[in-house]
C-alpha cells in the first residue's frame, strides 16, 4: 500500500459513495422498469388470485431499493466517519 494509511478512511467513503451512488442508479431504473411492467387489469387480478405470477422486475424493485438504501446509509456514516477522523 504505497498511501498514507492514516487517509485509508477517506478512500473506504469514496468507495462506499461509489457503490452507493451506483445502486442508487441501478434502483431508479428498477423502480421505473417495475412500473412500466406492473400488471394491470386482469393480469392484476391473476397475480392478486396467483393465477399468474408478477413479472420479475415487480418482484425485485424491493430489493434492489433495499439495496440502495443500506449502500446508501454505510456512504453516509463512512462519510462522517472520514470527516471525524480528519478533525481528529
Amino acid at each position: 500500500m504505497t498511501e498514507n494509511p492514516n487517509k485509508l478512511h477517506d478512500k473506504v467513503a469514496k468507495r462506499a459513495e461509489d457503490v452507493a451512488m451506483t445502486v442508487g442508479l441501478v434502483s431508479a431504473a428498477a423502480g421505473v422498469g417495475a412500473s412500466l411492467a406492473a400488471p394491470t387489469g386482469l393480469t392484476a387480478l391473476g397475480v392478486a388470485l396467483g393465477v399468474t405470477s408478477a413479472p420479475l422486475i415487480v418482484t425485485a424493485a424491493p430489493i434492489i431499493a433495499l439495496a440502495a438504501t443500506v449502500t446508501g446509509a454505510v456512504s453516509g456514516g463512512a462519510y462522517f466517519y472520514a470527516k471525524w477522523k480528519n478533525r481528529h
